[in-house]
């Protein structure tokens, strides 16, 4: 079993999403509600209160999911409904929009596919402000695995007309936050508030089971993703980052690796299941970074945190940014802590100096993976690897134990 992700179940057919949802958000009706607490599960779950209403709103995003999922894997085939890449990220974002507004539970919606914001007619009005991506990691043809990408404000302009405003808000404002995932399986990653938790689709039922309950980030990993096409297009701090995961073992000793296919959502899924990092920085072309914060970087780094990951642009926690714009655009950094300190150390000034000696874990990191090392060589009656030969690390005693050298402040 994957320590990372345990599978749950309910009887023969398991936890469907919803029940979950119901029996969860129930529980946390006091932190989703504002301090009103409701004696049972039926008041806190009438018609008009926001608790159902988020449900309703989730729900949709459900059915939103499936209809999609379905169009993914009949894409190109005779009588399929879309036949080009145009064709699907058009009817995905269609279908998102429809959905969203018929739950009566949104105000105000705001696509990645959309330059402007969907104000929801007021007889479908709710009191929640959606963003998502409806389809990433679309190419042309299609030669991966694709997501989608979403999250829930509550809206700000309870007495005037819901807009803009409703949805500038930081992610640490979310809700609830999520991504899907299309490939072998279709699934659903959420939160809110409180935990993060998988669903995968069973297509006998048609229904979302849990089968991810409690999902966590591991402390370290030993992946990294990041487009290394770009290399030579990115500044000098950022080289040295990458030149660091490529030198530096990780927490268990072994070498990193890198992978990477360009699309964001199924890394970012092995990431928060396996550890490790997923990397887009600003380069040449991409001052600003490539991902937007609203519907992509935002949602994503809620659900990494909750999962006990962290989410940064490599100077600052991407939860805490104010958006200037709609596509507003954001450097990310994401994934196991001790991975994100690692890179997000090149970007900060200690008193003794930028990199890896500015993390408090660099000395215990070292040691560790460098023992692990020796006592590796010592058994293949090896001498020791570059590792242990590097004068910039520490040194091996005659009595076994590794010295790291500690920063001098």
């Amino acid at each position: 079993m994957d320590t990372a992700a345990h599978p749950a179940g309910n009887g023969a057919s398991g936890t469907t999403l919803i029940s979950h949802l119901l029996e969860s958000l129930a529980k946390r009706s006091n932190y989703l509600e504002e301090g009103v607490i409701h004696t049972n599960v039926d008041s806190s779950l009438s018609k008009g209160d926001s608790l159902a209403d988020l449900v309703t709103l989730l729900t949709s995003i459900t059915l939103a999911v499936k209809t999609v999922g379905s169009m993914v894997r009949r894409m190109g085939l005779p009588r399929a409904e879309a036949q080009s890449v145009t064709d699907i990220n058009k009817i995905a974002n269609d279908t998102w929009i429809r959905e969203l507004t018929a739950s009566d539970a949104c105000c105000v919606l705001v696509s990645e596919d959309l330059d402007d914001p969907v104000v929801v007619e007021e007889s479908h009005r709710g009191n929640y402000a959606v963003v998502f991506d409806p389809l990433t990691g679309l190419a042309d043809p299609p030669a991966q695995d694709m997501g989608a990408i979403f999250g829930v404000f509550r809206q700000l302009t309870q007495e005037t007309e819901p807009g803009v405003e409703d949805v500038l808000q930081p992610a640490r404002n979310l809700i609830a936050a999520g991504y899907a995932v299309y490939g072998a399986a279709t699934m659903v990653v959420l939160s809110y508030g409180s935990g993060v938790h998988g669903f995968t689709l069973d297509p006998t039922l048609s229904e979302f089971i849990l089968t991810h309950e409690n999902m966590q980030v591991p402390y370290s990993g030993r992946v990294y993703a990041i487009n290394e096409g770009f290399s030579s297009k990115l500044d000098p701090k950022t080289q040295q980052m990458l030149k660091a995961l490529k030198d530096e073992p990780a927490l268990d000793g072994s070498t990193r690796t890198c992978r990477y296919i360009g699309s964001m959502v199924p890394e970012l899924h092995r990431t928060i299941i396996r550890g490790g990092v997923y990397i887009y920085p600003a380069h040449e072309a991409r001052p600003q970074g490539r991902f937007k914060l609203l519907y992509e970087a935002g949602p994503l780094a809620f659900v990494v945190e909750k999962a006990g990951g962290q989410a940064s642009t490599g100077t600052r926690a991407i939860l805490d940014i104010q958006p200037e714009s709609l596509h507003h655009r954001v450097e990310v950094y994401m994934g196991s802590e001790d991975d994100i300190n690692l890179c997000t150390s090149h970007f900060r000034k200690a008193p003794w100096g930028r990199g890896p000696s500015a993390d408090p874990m660099y000395s215990l990191r070292r040691s560790k993976s460098i023992d692990a090392q020796m006592k590796a060589g010592t058994e293949e009656g090896d001498s020791g690897g570059p590792l242990v030969n590097s004068p910039s690390i520490g040194a091996g005693g005659e009595d076994g134990f590794v010295c790291a050298y500690l920063p001098v402040v």
